[in-house]
């Protein structure tokens, strides 16, 4: 049956580009069921066999690709964690062979993208499908404006300001201590302790969230004093805890620390982004928006991640300050822009011609063997689906309620933007759960 299934994890940073997704499926004849992933995955056995667009490839991935797959069910991806990695990320630990082994189709972000996994699984080379990542949709021209009224609102609330993200996710975790994930990547194959490559790893890791985690409040502090026509945002990943940084900086009026609302809102209305190695420098790019990359301590994880490579580098607080003076002067930049250009493209396509939500909707709908003719509306749950959801304190932080009404409204949004694409019907099946139908 032509149904499609997307869990989702953190609704700011996923559910836009899964909505993009649905309306170009719907319009294939596909019936998309979306939502939260816990219920959505615990809701699998009662629910009409189809096909799921998992977000990543880790081991806990695997295990519910496993347990949905022998229900009856199809397994595809799109590997959400790629977008931040460069070229010296070597091994994608991340990966686990199982979740590969599940995948009939695994959706890449890029050339680069599906020569790393072409090296590390050779055997499922015939999986991989260059789509781009329907994320990345919303920085091309075409659909920025989805993001104009969320900017507008940022820009009135505080003026001019300069946007410091982190992305300190293992010494800073809101999910668990640092031992506590390193116990529980260790749990899961993800890393092995005992062999020297990953034991480096994690050390170099710890190494350099520790010098970030130390450096981003007294740069916060000192760009504060030096600019001060400017509010300065600090902006922590959606998985770290934000209690540390209020202390550090608390008394310090013109420093913010906020994180709702969509990453792209808030680059495209910053004078410039500072960050330490954090993905939303590849979003700043695609948007035409400043980044510096401060390397606050030496670490081969500079080349492990993509943002610096796609950023103007700073190496200390004062070559941070010089380099947003320049930027803030509009003195033309004398780094190699061509160059950075290249490095963009290698590894995310789609920039041109079909968005990437439509590439991935049309292999779906054909694998599925959907016609864009017939009648849709078939999708009915069993006997025993669960509708109600009790969320940790965590859970609900990163995927907060919603209503069909704002699915809806936000589903109308992006139509708005496209070309010939109509507006399906949204229905509310469960806690965080929806059916999108014609």
């Amino acid at each position: 049956m032509p149904f499609l299934y997307m869990p989702m994890e953190i609704a700011s940073r996923e559910l836009d580009s899964r909505l993009l997704i649905a309306l170009f499926a719907v319009r294939a004849g596909l019936e998309v069921i979306l939502g939260q992933k816990w219920l959505l995955q615990k809701n699998a056995r009662w629910m009409p066999k189809g096909f799921w667009i998992f977000k990543t490839l880790t081991p806990g991935d695997a295990k519910a690709m496993q347990k949905i797959q022998r229900l009856g069910h199809r397994i595809g991806a799109i590997d959400e964690e790629m977008p931040g990695l460069g070229d010296g990320s070597k091994r994608l630990r991340w990966v686990d062979n199982r979740s590969v082994t599940a995948c009939e189709t695994i959706y890449c972000l890029g050339e680069k993208h599906a020569e790393s996994m072409a090296n590390s699984y050779p055997d499922h080379c015939d999986k991989l499908v260059i789509t781009g990542n329907p994320r990345w949709d919303f920085l091309r021209p075409e659909l920025r404006k989805i993001y104009s009224n969320d900017a507008a609102s940022i820009k009135q609330k505080y003026g001019r300001f300069i946007l410091i993200n982190t992305n300190i996710g293992l010494m800073n975790s809101a999910k668990n201590s640092a031992a506590g994930l390193i116990r529980a990547l260790s749990r899961d194959g993800r890393i092995d302790m005992n062999c020297n490559e990953d034991r480096v790893f994690i050390e170099d890791l710890q190494k350099f969230e520790k010098a970030n985690f130390a450096a981003i409040p007294n740069l916060a502090r000192r760009l504060e004093i030096e600019f001060p026509g400017h509010t300065v945002i600090l902006r922590p990943h959606p998985t770290e805890k934000t209690e540390p940084y209020e202390t550090e900086l608390k008394g310090h009026d013109r420093i913010k620390i906020v994180r709702e609302g969509p990453a792209a809102a808030w680059l495209s209305e910053a004078d410039v982004l500072v960050h330490t190695s954090c993905t939303t420098a590849t979003e700043a790019f695609a948007l035409e928006r400043p980044a510096i990359c401060f390397e606050t301590a030496p670490s081969s994880l500079h080349s492990y991640f993509l943002s610096g490579a796609l950023s103007i580098v700073a190496k200390d607080e004062n070559s941070v300050i010089k380099s947003i003076q320049t930027i803030l002067s509009g003195e033309p930049e004398t780094s190699d822009k061509h160059r950075r250009r290249e490095i963009f493209e290698k590894f995310f396509a789609a920039q041109t011609d079909q968005l990437a939500a439509e590439r991935i909707a049309q292999h779906a709908a054909k694998i599925l063997g959907a016609d864009e003719h017939s009648s849709t509306n078939q999708w009915a749950p069993g006997f025993l689906f669960r509708r109600k959801w009790h969320p940790t304190k965590f859970q609900k932080r990163i995927f907060p309620p919603l209503s069909a009404e704002a699915v809806k409204q936000r589903l109308k949004t992006l139509a708005s933007m496209l070309e010939e694409v109509p507006i399906p019907e949204v229905n509310k099946i469960g806690d965080g759960q929806f059916l999108i139908h014609r």
